[in-house]
C-alpha cells in the first residue's frame, strides 16, 4: 500500500470517528469539529436540539445571533475558557449565553470580576446586587472561594475588600517600623528591643499571623496553586514571614543551650527578611503597581544609560589616576578602584570629599566628571516620565470603555 493510499484510509478513519460542522452566524461562517461541540451536551450546539437550525439545501447550521459574540462562544467549546468582550453590552452578552445555554459561572477568572462589577453597576439603586438578573451567583464551594479571592486579590471591588486592604497596608506599615524602632538604643547599653522584648516579639508575632493567614486563604482561592506559590510576589510574601518561624522554631528546640543562643544569634540575620514585607504595598497600591511596569517598560533604556555611566566612569578614573599619579606625590588616588569610586560620588552629586584631586587638571577633570553625571542623572526622568503617562492613559481608556459599555 502507498503512502497516498494510506493517508487516505487515514483520513477516512477521522471522518468517521469525527465530522466537521459548519455554523453560520448571521452570513459569518465558522468551522468546528463535532466533539468538540459534544463537550458540552447540555448546551444548544452539542445537544440534539441544534438539529433544529440545520439548513438542508446548504449542509450547514444556520444561527439568526450575534457573530462577534460567538467567537467567545465557539472558544468556550473549544478550550473550555469563556471569555467576556469589554467592546459588548454585558446585558446582550447575556442574552446570548442564554440562547446557547452556557451558565455564566462558566466565566473565566479574568473577566469574572469585572463582568461582575458592570452587573451591580446596572442593578437599580434599591436592588441588592446578588438579586440582580446579571449576578447571579451560586452559593457553593467555588462561589466561597472566588469570594476570598476578590477580597484579598481584587480588594477595590467592595468596601469590605477596601477595609482589608487599609488594615494589611497598617500592619506592613507597622511591621517596618517596628524593624526599625527595634534597633535604636533607648538606654546606654541596651536597645530598644533588648529593653522591651516582650512588647515587640507580640506586635511582630501579630502582624505575621495575618500576614500568615491572608497568604492561606490566598493559598486556598486560588485556581492554579503551583503557579501561585512560584509567583514572584507571593514568594516576597512567604520570604517576609518564614523568618519569624524559622526562629522561634529553632529557639523552642534547643532552648538553655549557650551554642544554641549563639546559632540563634546568628539566625537573626534572617531578620532583615522583614523589610521585605514593604513590597507587598504594591499588592494594594494601584500607584506602586503603575511605577513597577513603567520601569519594567523602561528597562532596556535604564540598561543602556547604566553601560554609559559604567563607560564614563572606567574612562574618568583611569584618566585621573594617570593624571594624579604624574603630577603629585601625596595623592590618595592609589589605585583605579580608588578613583572609581571617586568618580561615582562625584558623578552621583554625593560629594563626600573624602578623596579630592589635587593637580589642576584633575581638578577640570572632576568638574567635567561632575557636570556629565547631573547630564546622565537627568536622562532617566523622562524616560520613565514618559512611561508612566503611557501606563496612566491606557488605564483612562479602559475606565472610559467599561463605563461605555454600562452607559449601553
Amino acid at each position: 500500500m502507498t503512502l497516498q493510499s494510506k493517508a487516505r484510509s487515514g483520513k477516512l478513519r477521522t471522518e468517521k470517528v469525527d465530522k466537521r460542522i459548519t455554523i453560520n452566524v448571521s452570513g459569518r461562517r465558522y468551522c468546528t469539529w463535532d466533539s468538540t461541540l459534544k463537550k458540552y451536551p447540555n448546551t444548544l450546539l452539542g445537544s440534539e436540539a441544534i438539529k433544529l437550525y440545520f439548513d438542508d439545501d446548504k449542509k450547514e447550521y444556520f444561527l439568526d445571533r450575534d457573530p462577534h459574540m460567538f467567537r467567545y462562544i465557539l472558544n468556550f467549546y473549544r478550550d473550555g475558557k469563556l471569555h467576556y468582550s469589554y467592546d459588548d453590552c454585558l446585558g446582550a452578552f447575556h442574552e446570548e449565553l442564554r440562547f446557547y445555554g452556557i451558565d455564566m459561572d462558566n466565566l473565566n477568572e479574568c473577566c469574572w470580576e469585572e463582568c461582575y462589577n458592570l452587573s451591580n453597576k446596572m442593578c437599580p439603586q434599591n436592588q441588592e446586587p446578588p438579586k440582580c438578573a446579571y449576578s447571579e451567583l451560586r452559593r457553593d464551594k467555588s462561589f466561597l472561594r472566588k469570594w476570598f479571592w476578590n477580597l484579598l486579590e481584587n480588594t477595590e471591588t467592595t468596601r469590605l475588600g477596601k477595609c482589608v486592604q487599609s488594615f494589611i497596608g497598617v500592619l506592613i506599615y507597622l511591621s517596618v517600623v517596628c524593624t526599625i524602632i527595634e534597633t535604636e538604643w533607648c538606654c546606654k547599653d541596651k536597645t530598644c528591643e533588648e529593653k522591651y522584648p516582650r512588647l515587640f516579639f507580640v506586635l511582630d508575632a501579630f502582624c505575621t499571623s495575618i500576614f500568615t493567614v491572608e497568604y492561606i486563604l490566598r493559598l486556598y482561592a486560588s485556581d492554579h496553586r503551583l503557579k501561585f506559590i512560584a509567583n514572584k510576589m507571593n514568594i516576597v510574601d512567604l520570604l517576609a514571614v518564614a523568618p519569624f518561624y524559622v526562629i522561634l522554631l529553632f529557639k523552642h528546640l534547643s532552648p538553655g543551650s549557650s551554642s544554641a543562643v549563639e546559632n540563634a544569634s546568628g539566625l537573626m540575620v534572617l531578620r532583615m527578611l522583614r523589610v521585605f514585607r514593604i513590597f507587598k504595598l504594591s499588592r494594594h497600591s494601584r500607584h506602586m503597581r503603575q511605577m513597577g511596569r513603567a520601569l519594567k517598560r523602561a528597562v532596556v533604556d535604564l540598561g543602556f544609560l547604566f553601560f554609559a555611566f559604567l563607560v564614563t566612569n572606567i574612562v574618568f578614573s583611569s584618566v585621573l589616576y594617570y593624571i594624579e599619579q604624574m603630577n603629585a606625590e601625596e595623592t590618595k588616588f592609589k589605585s583605579i578602584p580608588d578613583s572609581m569610586w571617586y568618580t561615582i560620588i562625584t558623578m552621583m552629586t554625593v560629594g563626600y570629599g573624602d578623596m579630592i584631586p589635587i593637580t589642576t587638571l584633575g581638578k577640570v577633570l572632576g568638574s567635567m566628571c561632575c557636570l556629565s553625571g547631573i547630564i546622565m542623572l537627568a536622562l532617566p526622568i523622562p524616560i520613565i516620565q514618559k512611561g508612566s503617562a503611557e501606563i496612566r492613559e491606557s488605564s483612562e481608556n479602559n475606565n472610559k470603555n467599561r463605563n461605555n459599555n454600562v452607559t449601553i
